[in-house]
């Protein structure tokens, strides 16, 4: 922890605890110990304590979209209104159904939204969902019709901090 007891901070041993479980999240304690050279103890309370501070947020399952089936994805860029906070907008956007990431930007566009839907027609109704949301000026939806490079592991090094 840092000197302010709240931002997490990571060592070599978290870090390569870290990276063995984006690799495979699925991995026993017992195995990952022997990886590491490090006792069962030692890795279950690292785990838990990167998962109490927040630093790990979860454990999930990837799915390839295009074996699950049919899928129409969409970037949003979003513009947001003078006199509206894009952070409340954005919470907005990502409740919308279909919404998958919601981002906070710099640039032209406040917000740049990732959605997709199984059909044409409930695409075309989560742009619109997004586009009536109040304080939300403008809305330039591009469809993505390919993935060239999706990983959602984050680079991680020792000493990373957490702002939040």
């Amino acid at each position: 922890m840092s000197a302010d007891g709240k931002t997490p901070r990571l060592d070599e041993l978290d870090v390569k605890i870290i990276k063995e479980l984006q690799l495979n999240a699925r991995i026993s304690f017992r195995e990952l110990s022997k990886k590491l050279g490090v006792s069962v103890t030692t890795v279950s309370e690292r785990v838990r304590k990167m998962v109490k501070s927040g630093l790990i947020k979860g454990f999930t399952t990837l799915v390839d979209p295009e074996k699950v089936g049919p899928l129409y994805c969409v970037a949003l860029y979003i513009k947001v209104n003078p006199g509206f906070d894009s952070k409340s907008v954005g919470r907005e956007v990502a409740s919308v159904k279909g919404v998958c990431y919601v981002y906070s930007t710099v640039g032209v566009y406040h917000l740049i939204a990732l959605g997709s839907a199984p059909t044409k027609e409930e695409l075309t109704k989560l742009i619109a969902d997004v586009s009536s949301i109040k304080g939300i000026a403008d809305v330039t939806p591009s469809m993505i019709l390919e993935t060239i490079k999706e990983d959602p592991k984050h680079p991680v090094t020792p000493f990373v901090s957490s702002n939040k």
